[in-house]
């Protein structure tokens, strides 16, 4: 049978409009099953407790429950791996903290791509900086007397970190670099050794969040001379920056304590929807209460506003490991 060519074009255009309404379809419909969401690190910690209470709100708003799948080991790659080889439909997501864009520049080989395999979804927050403390044996009492006191010959000032490729260790790395300092670095396994080493005088300097920092200066039992952050910071508003004690342009944040992924190819309307959501959420009083009480910025503003933050760390943080001369493992 012949057809005609109003026939012809009458069928493209039910097609091309059945094409255009498709993803809005899709978005409309999504989620219409539980959403995981990987945490590749253990819980207990500010990533896990911030990724929980953002699954809890998505849950409520989208009327699916995004259940927090913690997947530890291997820093982070395990379940940052699992997501990356996940079907990419929306329903498998990665909530990661800085590690994400500390691992490229610390492992010579990734099982995943951190660019190509995964697409921003939304920058949930940070913190604003670190503190730096020293035991109270310390006889330094601010940065510069430290600063003259690590440059001495012989110096054995030593500062302690979480763990090579930990931020704590890429901060002390950053003083480091930026200071002319040569501090012996000393990964321990825990933030709770690092802090029970400075007690006992094993390591003489660490950079700790702002809300365990306050808790041991204002209790007595460390000393703290600057935060790291671009402006001081609530919790210590009479301790100066870094920058401002004299090494102007000293800035490293505390970090991304969460961000949003989801596998390459994840439809963008999906994407859009939850980067919608989730702003909407960190705009909530309640939800930036709790960011209030965790000491932590909330973020915000599309899945470009996450890219550029991804890229210009891992630039800031493989500049920082090459100076230190951290070799990838």
């Amino acid at each position: 049978m012949k057809r005609t060519l109003a026939s012809v074009l009458a069928t493209g255009l039910v097609v091309l409009g059945w094409m255009a309404a498709a993803p809005a379809a899709l978005a409309q419909a999504y989620p219409d099953k539980p959403v995981r969401m990987v945490m590749p690190f253990g819980p207990g910690g500010p990533t896990d407790a911030v990724a929980r209470l953002i699954a809890q709100r998505l849950g409520e708003r989208l009327g699916q429950p995004f259940v927090v799948d913690n997947r530890a080991g291997a820093n982070g790659l395990i379940g940052t791996e699992a997501v990356a080889r996940a079907p990419a439909d929306g329903y498998t997501l990665l909530v990661a903290p800085t590690a994400h864009a500390i691992n490229p520049s610390m492992y010579k080989k990734l099982p995943y791509d951190t660019l190509r395999d995964f697409a921003s979804v939304a920058f949930i927050g940070n913190s604003p900086g670190l503190v730096m403390v020293v035991n109270n044996d310390v006889p330094a009492k601010s940065v510069k007397e430290l600063v003259a006191l690590a440059r001495q010959p012989g110096s054995k000032v030593a500062f302690g970190s979480a763990g090579n490729g930990n931020l704590l260790h890429l901060a002390g790395e950053y003083f480091n670099m930026k200071t002319g300092t040569a501090m012996l670095h000393v990964p321990y396994k825990s933030g709770g050794q690092v802090v029970q080493g400075l007690f006992t005088g094993e390591i003489q300097v660490a950079f700790l969040g702002p809300p365990q920092a306050a808790e041991l200066v204002k209790a007595g039992k460390l000393r703290a001379l600057g935060v790291t952050s671009r402006e001081r910071i609530a919790q210590f508003p009479d301790l100066p920056t870094i920058a401002e004690t004299g090494y102007p342009g000293f800035e490293l944040d505390g970090g991304i304590q969460a961000a949003v992924y989801a596998p390459a190819g994840t439809p963008a309307e999906v994407i859009q929807k939850l980067s919608r959501e989730i702003d909407e959420v960190l705009k909530e009083p309640a939800m930036r209460a709790r960011f209030d009480a965790f000491a932590l910025t909330p973020g915000g503003g599309g899945p470009a506003v996450l890219d550029r933050q991804v890229r210009t760390r891992i630039d800031l943080y493989g500049q920082i490991l090459r100076a230190a001369k951290v070799e990838p493992e």
